[in-house]
């Protein structure tokens, strides 16, 4: 049973996608799909046995699929054809980033260089012995990109200006997509037409432009009246109309603005999640999507005038999943909503679930965590609290400057509210977070060291002072942007865990890949240390040798899950780390105060 698709590309002729999937033992696989006249039909699925790095899949219009993993110092491409065979195409010492191709023979994607010296490479990807070769050369900084016919539009940022250029796949010309030369960025393009947000006297807004650049642009002054956060996933054939996922809070829909009339039409689920990546051919709109009960599939507006959002097929083999549902608990600036499984009034145990990011959000689409916590029977509880995105500026902008405080006061009040209502005789809630989520849990757990069951944490950083130390450039701009080293002034001071760690009194569960690019692995285990020092009595640690910040992604998910599960809902023993090697396939290192 596949319970995660991920990656997902659609082909420049929109009629065939290619995705990533993982099925309920953590094995994973290649999938094909043909997205025809009768519904999503999958023509491709075979196992990937290589490493778990795989990062970027290519859907090619004849049903083969460009498949791209990276391993120490390399980048390695793979050619999986419509049978399920596999032949390598090529390895590469630089990264680059793929996009699917124009339907020219010979070509498998367009590929991206990383910028050096000032410049980016745009390259052919082939099948010959000259798989990889050079088309254009571009001075600056190249984002995102839309291959729309035998040209790529890109963003260059060069001198701090982003700029929409142009690329003559066939004979190599790099060339402005207008001619005054609007600052804006690329976002899509569909029907010969290209999406763009362009800067303007009135603030930044939607355009429509030809990649062909024979027409002017047309600035888009909708839609209107929608008062939700809204992201463009494709352009209709014709041009005329843009498909936009609407999300608010946790929930997400459809809707397809019509510029000319600047009117919009309500056309997608709104109890679920969206993807915001899609397909527009002329025979219906594609795009990924799930329910609480139902693993990601696709989903597939046939007549987008008046249709109704149809559902992929269903799987071969369909089972019970564990219902989720939305609810709202009172908090100190208004009600937090939360998904929920279960009833966290009478289960015997119930975990608070806290997303990273910060500028993320829990959604109500299919959620393999919290099917595994529901499979434990624990109930859960995971709040989008303060920081969160969806619910507008003032809720997303509360933590700037304040990280870890009103946040923390969100938390605090759910906690307050659970065992309020669970009664003075109930376990007490166990807390679970990641990234961002992990270091809010561990405040938690610190600011109320004898309100928490257990403590289990993925990728968690002790302040970001330490972090904005240690991390790389993106990491230190987000915290920069959200200004995360102002310090608190309140009853616990600092958020700092080095400095707190001795409040902990709860078992703490530590998850760490080995090579996180985004929050250093040597968080963690300093962190694990400051604990030990400090006399906590329940610290268990496992770093993952070969994965990096999204442990709980990809083929060694499952088995991590079940642990982090088990650690939750079960005794405070647990079960030796080489019983879980064997599972996941990949190496768990137990790592202690000793190994510094």
């Amino acid at each position: 049973m596949i319970i995660a698709r991920e990656c997902t590309r659609f082909s420049t002729d929109a009629l065939r996608a290619a995705c990533l999937a993982t099925d309920e033992r953590g094995v994973r696989y290649l999938e094909g799909w043909q997205l025809g006249p009768d519904g999503p039909q999958r023509e491709l699925q075979v196992e990937v046995t290589c490493s778990p790095h795989v990062s970027q899949v290519v859907a090619v219009p004849d049903g083969r699929v460009v498949l791209s993993w990276h391993a120490p110092g390399r980048q390695l491409l793979d050619l999986v054809d419509r049978g399920g065979d596999r032949r390598s195409i090529g390895v590469t010492p630089a990264p680059i980033r793929l996009l699917p191709t124009p339907d020219r023979p010979g070509w498998l994607a367009v590929g991206i260089g990383v910028a050096s010296a000032g410049t980016c490479t745009i390259y052919r990807i082939g099948e010959s012995d000259g798989w990889l070769q050079p088309v254009a050369t571009v001075a600056g900084d190249v984002r995102g990109g839309a291959v729309c016919g035998d040209r790529l539009v890109i963003t260059v940022v060069a001198s701090g200006r982003a700029v929409p250029m142009v690329v003559d796949l066939t004979r190599g010309a790099v060339s402005p997509l207008f001619d005054a030369e609007p600052t804006g960025h690329v976002l899509l393009a569909g029907g010969d037409r290209v999406l763009l947000a362009v800067d303007t006297a009135a603030g930044r807004r939607l355009a429509l432009a030809p990649a062909d650049g024979t027409a002017p642009m047309r600035t888009l002054h909708g839609p209107r009246g929608i008062g939700a956060a809204l992201t463009p996933v494709a352009v209709d054939p014709t041009g005329s109309r843009v498909a936009l996922v609407v999300t608010r809070g946790a929930r997400s829909e459809l809707a397809l603005y019509h510029w000319p009339s600047d009117t919009v039409h309500p056309a997608g689920p709104t109890d679920g999640e969206l993807y915001p990546v899609a397909a527009w051919p002329e025979r219906g709109l594609w795009l990924p999507y799930s329910r609480p009960t139902e693993p990601p599939t696709f989903g597939w507006l046939a007549s987008t005038q008046t249709g109704a959002f149809r559902p992929g097929p269903p799987p071969a083999s369909p089972r019970a999943w564990h219902r989720g549902r939305l609810e709202t608990f009172p908090g100190p600036a208004g009600d937090i909503e939360s998904i929920v499984y279960g009833d966290w009034r009478s289960s015997p145990r119930v975990v608070v679930a806290l997303h990273g990011g910060p500028e993320s959000r829990w959604t109500i689409g299919f959620e393999p965590l919290f099917q595994a916590f529901a499979a434990h029977g624990l109930a859960v509880v995971a709040p989008n609290q303060r920081g969160s995105t969806g619910y507008g500026a003032q809720h997303v902008g509360a933590i700037v400057g304040s990280w870890g405080t009103c946040d923390l006061a969100d938390v605090r009040a759910i906690l307050g509210h659970l065992r309020r209502f669970r009664g003075p005789r109930a376990e007490r809630p166990a807390v679970f977070g990641s990234s961002y989520g992990a270091f809010l849990a561990l405040l938690a757990v610190a600011a109320d060291p004898e309100a928490w069951s257990a403590c289990a944490v993925v990728a968690p950083f002790r302040s970001a002072a330490a972090l904005h130390r240690e991390a790389g450039p993106a990491t230190r701009s987000l915290i920069e942007r959200l200004r995360g080293l102002v310090e608190a002034t309140d009853e616990f001071g600092a958020r700092d865990l080095d400095r707190l760690a001795s409040r902990i009194r709860t078992k703490v569960f530590v998850l760490h890949g080995a090579l996180d690019e985004t929050i250093p692995v040597d968080q963690s285990r300093v962190l694990v240390d400051r604990l030990t020092a400090a006399g906590h009595p329940s610290v268990t640690y496992l770093e993952i040798a070969d994965r990096g910040h999204n442990a709980l992604s990809g083929p060694t998910a499952v088995p991590l899950i079940a642990r982090i599960a088990q650690f939750l809902s079960g005794p405070d023993d647990v079960e030796p780390a080489a019983e879980l090697v064997s599972a996941a396939g990949a190496a768990i290192t137990p790592y202690g105060s000793g190994r510094r």
